[in-house]
């Protein structure tokens, strides 16, 4: 699995700062000291002299509630307060040196309170905790109760049992968890109890429940050892499809499962001097044999058809058809740029391999990209002469550009709506790619393709070949890529550039201090570009140009 990106102290600090606020009394919790009683509560489930009346009902209430569990270690039970449906959780007492361990390392239910506040900030669904009471005799904790917010959702290990269950739901399903995974692992947090019956599907997410065995991990290594226990917990008795099980177990050893530098997925085939890795669910001699017979060499001729690229590349669309289905291919061909551009590629990885292990990254990372078939190389001696990637069509999909174009084309409030519901979701999937630590080395409206799914849509990275994933992102990667998408000019208002802004600070916090001078250096390398733009398409020379041709330097004003 890829590194995880460098947490920023100030982030950690803000949010310790949110959980404290949990702990004190002020606008948002009431805290209770009383009678051997120790609570928080939610002032939105009840004030001090409700919660009081609570805390002495507490037990005849679970009583009278809906029993979900009655076990030695805890007592749960689902029932209405206030107008709240809520669930109730009492961890109970198992003898002095239970009692003792927890007094010391405080109880399951303030861990569970804290953890779900922290989930909260996080965005990582989770119940909402509303309330958390502990019963201390003497100075020794005796029971506690944590208060949640009810979930209306099915058990994972329910769900995947449920023979009324269709393969898209379960598909839809399965993408969840990963997602939920994916947060999870990029705040370096376990669960320390990762069971099916421990995870709820809802239709809109998978939601993460019992969080008392919760820990944040500040050293990656220590996170990696937890993970791999939490992984192997949850594929006891499971029910997964092999993709979400090579997943897990990439998880739990920390690379792909398969082993090879290009992981599982994928097989190497040797043909004559060309160096083939195939998908391993496409048909591996057909695909060979059709890029080695009808190679791109012969323009237009074969299954090959020329579409419109850079001066760079060559790109064909064909046709593979097996078990019956027709399956629509790009093949890219990179061409190399100078003499001396071939020698740098004697030492490096060529352009095909880099967009091949970009794209393999950002799939992982939980980011669309085409789906990559292949990656064909092919070498004479020491040099290597030719170097394609194969890829998957992206059906029913739209050039990010064109698509911001048709809202122009459209008047009316509820188009209006639309445009800006899609920028927001793009300004959150950039968003988070840059909380990751991922660059994308040309961020061009045509480089991102919009698919539709639902009321929603699904962003498609293309040209991947510079895109890199990095520990901590660098301010100038950070800025070259919001310089390319303020670049939008048609059917971008000034007020959705702002409104882009925005949406990108919540997903890097971190910025938000510096909001002024990001927005200002954004700006300013914006016109700078357009500004040569113009230029160019124009045919005036720039002073860099000019300057190359009389050998001297120009003033400012000239």
């Amino acid at each position: 699995m890829a590194e995880f990106p460098f947490q920023p102290l100030f982030t950690h600090v803000y949010r310790k700062k949110g959980l404290e606020e949990c702990l004190r009394t002020n606008k948002g919790y009431v805290q209770i000291d009383s009678g051997g009683y120790r609570a928080g509560f939610d002032r939105s489930f009840c004030e001090k002299p409700e919660a009081l009346d609570f805390i002495e009902r507490i037990d005849t209430l679970m009583d009278g509630g809906q029993i979900l569990k009655n076990g030695d270690t805890c007592y749960v039970s689902r029932l209405i307060w206030n107008g709240k449906d809520v669930v109730v959780k009492r961890y109970n007492h198992k003898g002095f040196i239970h009692s003792a361990r927890h007094t010391i390392k405080k109880s399951r239910a303030l861990r569970g309170w804290l953890h779900g506040h922290r989930l909260g900030m996080l965005n990582i669904p989770a119940p909402r905790p509303l309330a958390y009471i502990e019963q201390y005799k003497g100075l020794l904790l005796w029971t506690s109760y944590l208060v949640t917010q009810y979930v209306e959702g099915q058990k994972l290990y329910d769900f995947l049992r449920d023979g009324a269950v269709g393969e898209g739901e379960r598909s839809k399903v399965i993408e969840q968890i990963a997602e939920l995974f994916g947060r999870l692992g990029k705040h370096r947090i376990t669960h320390g109890d990762l069971k099916h019956t421990n995870i709820l599907t809802t239709g809109r997410n998978a939601v993460l429940t019992d969080l008392d065995g919760m820990k944040v991990h500040r050293f990656n290594w220590a996170y990696k050892i937890w993970r791999a226990k939490d992984m192997a917990r949850f594929l006891r008795k499971t029910d997964f499809p092999p993709v979400l099980n090579d997943y897990c177990r990439m998880l739990i050893f920390g690379k792909s499962s398969a082993g090879g530098k290009f992981g599982g997925d994928f097989e190497e085939i040797r043909v004559s001097d060309w160096t083939i890795h195939v998908r391993k669910d496409f048909p591996r001699r057909d695909i060979a044999n059709l890029i080695l017979s009808n190679g791109p060499s012969a323009e237009g001729q074969g299954r090959f058809a020329r579409v419109r690229s850079s001066d760079y590349t060559r790109v064909y669309r064909c046709g593979v058809t097996f078990d019956g289905v027709e399956h629509e291919l790009y093949l890219k061909r990179y061409l190399y740029h100078s003499v001396w551009d071939f020698a740098k590629r004697l030492f490096r990885l060529s352009r095909a391999n880099c967009a091949f292990k970009a794209s393999l990254m950002l799939e992982r990372s939980g980011f669309d990209t085409p789906c990559v078939v292949g990656l064909f190389e092919r070498c004479v001696g020491p040099f290597r002469t030719d170097n394609l990637l194969l890829t998957k069509e992206v059906t029913d999909s739209m050039k990010l550009g064109a698509y911001l174009s048709q809202f122009c084309n459209h008047a009316g409030k509820q188009r209006l709506r639309e445009k800006r519901r899609l920028i927001t979701s793009f300004v959150e999937t950039v968003g988070r790619m840059h909380a990751e630590g991922i660059f994308h080395g040309d961020l061009g409206q045509g480089n991102v393709l919009v698919q539709e799914e639902g009321s929603g849509w699904r962003f498609f990275f293309i040209d991947n070949e510079r895109t890199k994933k990095f520990r901590r992102l660098p301010a100038g990667m950070r800025l070259k890529n919001l310089v390319q998408i303020n670049m939008f000019r048609r059917g971008i208002s000034n007020t959705d550039r702002m409104r882009f802004f925005k949406s990108y600070l919540r997903e890097n916090p971190h910025l938000e201090s510096r909001c002024s001078e990001w927005a200002q250096k954004v700006i300013t390398k914006t016109n700078r570009r357009l500004q040569r733009k113009f230029l160019f398409e124009n045919g005036v020379p720039t002073r860099k140009q000019l300057r190359r041709k009389t050998g001297r330097r120009l003033d400012r004003g000239t």
